[in-house]
């Protein structure tokens, strides 16, 4: 009888060897950045696709089959322990020789394999690699079915075009520090790019308050004037009003016009096409389509065909990279006052706050922008000098009128801490 629950332990311990090392094996297929070995070759151009097993219903079966093994050899070890010693004894010595098996066939073993072997040893095997993830597959079903009904009371994660939730994103990102693709630091960047593609125009936008432009029936001397004092190198045309934008003019093409020469050249001889998009538009396909066109400003147009706003590459590009001021506009949105304590612009977008202050307000918001915010939390139009403070953050209006927030004072309370 002893011999018999002896054989059985050393079998028991062979397939739990064998089933380990395949566990590892689609375990390092599902890695970001595998290990590569010869086995890990073999079994990925030869061994998966017969197996018939997805990888990561793989991993799950091969590691019930290993846990199930597992309880098993305990049980015949203690089987083999208990005749003629004291129960208390048996047991410990079942646990010591399980942990010493575990240690050796669940372990060290399965890295020896795939680090010293070709894995071809496996083949002869593979009936009965197959049957045993024939006898694992209905239970990864049942894990399967109870897991997706332990997300029917979660809320419906965002899902990206290809399926992929903000969840599996984050759950990436934080496999790539973990596998040392990249830096903790590279977070930020990386989150901005998955979020780029989630963005409208409209939240990117400059505001079609804030829009500089210019009337077709002005002079080049005011072109000029007024290029001077917005330090802009693309200025929007229109006619009649903002809302009939025709166009824009690059002020090097004005600059390559002789002085003398510049009173008897109408400002419409110098208009370039521009195009025009819906706020709706997804900011990645703008994007696109300005790489493609070579173009680099965009008039957003809103459900009534009026404008909304403007959109330029260097908009798009600070999604990316955050704020990019050139030498002519050092304090133009921000402006630091103290320590965790800013000047910015009203329509100072709230996705750059966290970059300034690690701020995110907690409760679900419709602004886009600092002033916005403001007037949401208050619930009117607020006047310089109103102020509020929520969630460890103080918001003062600076500069305004009765319809807007221009400049807003922006406080964070020492200790706060809102990720």
């Amino acid at each position: 009888m002893i011999a018999a629950l002896l054989v059985a332990a050393v079998v028991l311990a062979l397939l739990l060897l064998l089933c380990t090392f395949v566990q590892h094996l689609y375990l390092e297929s599902l890695r970001l950045r595998t290990r590569e070995s010869p086995a890990l070759v073999f079994f990925k151009e030869t061994l998966e696709d017969r197996l018939g097993l997805k990888t990561d219903t793989g991993a799950l079966a091969f590691s019930l089959v290993k846990h199930t093994l597992l309880l098993l050899l305990g049980i015949v070890l203690l089987a083999v322990a208990i005749p003629g010693v004291a129960p208390g004894l048996a047991i410990l010595e079942a646990a010591v020789f399980s942990f010493l098996v575990m240690v050796a066939c669940a372990y060290l073993g399965p890295q020896l394999l795939y680090r010293k072997t070709g894995g071809t040893w496996l083949l002869p095997l593979l009936p009965l690699l197959k049957l045993l993830a024939l006898v694992a597959k209905p239970f990864t079903i049942l894990f399967g079915f109870l897991q997706s009904l332990a997300e029917l009371g979660e809320p419906e994660a965002k899902r990206d075009e290809n399926g992929r939730s903000n969840e599996d994103i984050d759950a990436l990102i934080s496999a790539g520090e973990e596998e040392g693709i990249f830096e903790k630091d590279d977070r930020r960047l990386i989150e901005s790019v998955v979020a780029f593609g989630d963005k409208t125009v409209r939240e990117v936008m400059t505001p079609r308050p804030n829009i500089v432009a210019i009337s077709q029936d002005e002079t080049l001397e005011g072109l000029r004037q007024l290029v001077i004092n917005e330090q802009y190198s693309r200025i929007p045309v229109f006619e009649n009003s903002i809302d009939q934008i025709i166009g824009f003019i690059h002020v090097r093409d004005m600059f390559e016009i002789e002085a003398e020469d510049r009173d008897k050249v109408p400002l419409a001889q110098l208009i370039r096409p521009i195009k025009s998009v819906p706020e709706t538009k997804r900011v990645h396909d703008l994007f696109r389509e300005m790489q493609e066109d070579g173009t680099h400003m965009a008039v957003v147009i809103d459900e009534y065909g009026n404008t909304a706003g403007l959109a330029t590459m260097e908009d798009l590009v600070e999604e990316v990279f955050g704020e990019i001021h050139d030498e002519h506009e050092p304090t133009r949105d921000i402006e630091k006052i103290a320590e965790n304590t800013y000047l910015v612009s009203g329509s100072f977008d709230l996705d750059h706050l966290y970059d300034l202050l690690h701020f995110r307000p907690e409760e679900e918001t419709e602004s886009t922008t600092v002033g916005g915010l403001v007037a949401e939390w208050l619930g009117r139009v607020p006047q310089p000098g109103e102020a509020v403070e929520r969630e460890g953050i103080r918001l003062e209006v600076v500069a305004g009128n009765e319809f807007r927030v221009d400049r807003v004072r922006i406080s964070k309370s020492p200790g706060t801490v809102n990720a």
